[in-house]
């Protein structure tokens, strides 16, 4: 019942105003694909290219959230997402170890920024994010959305594919 009001809310307050959110609770969407798909076709259509050409960059914020006063030129700031089986150093802006006995930690915002022809940085760990802790998805509906990267700190990105390392949308099932 909390997720559905927080849902309506950011609805709600999206239908009031005349300019876009600064900040998107991606979880609140019931096909965030879409919604992500829509703003990388959006950004193709301003720049006149290709959307195809098009591919995020993930930028992690390292500010509060009351700090991000206007959404960005192109793209979206996403927030509400949990880190599974890894901490994050906000310092460093990097995985980390998790805290003995922390599972799941709150993630920080990320600026999910359209770039075109971008190119993967071996140190960099392409994070899977799910919908929900279950992985396999439900009968029809898969609970991948996207995969994220972040700076793999002082390990490999392989060591965070071995902890099973993920994002996730929501912490219920």
């Amino acid at each position: 019942m909390r997720d559905l009001c927080q849902r309506v809310d950011q609805f709600a307050r999206w239908a009031e105003d005349v300019q876009p959110p600064v900040l998107f609770w991606l979880s609140g969407f019931t096909f965030p694909n879409g919604f992500l798909a829509a703003v990388l076709q959006s950004t193709a259509r301003q720049q006149r290219i290709s959307v195809d050409t098009l591919s995020w960059e993930f930028i992690v914020s390292t500010v509060d959230d009351r700090n991000l006063l206007t959404p960005p030129e192109d793209g979206v700031y996403v927030r509400g997402l949990y880190l599974e089986g890894a901490g994050w150093d906000r310092k460093n802006s990097c995985l980390v170890e998790a805290e003995p006995m922390q599972m799941v930690c709150p993630f920080p915002t990320i600026y999910f920024k359209p770039v075109e022809n971008r190119k993967m940085s071996k140190s960099m760990y392409m994070c899977p994010c799910y919908y929900f802790p279950v992985r396999a998805g439900r009968a029809g509906r898969p609970s991948f959305v996207v995969g994220i990267e972040l700076r793999s700190g002082d390990v490999a990105p392989d060591h965070w594919i071995k902890r099973g390392t993920a994002l996730l949308l929501s912490l219920d099932n």
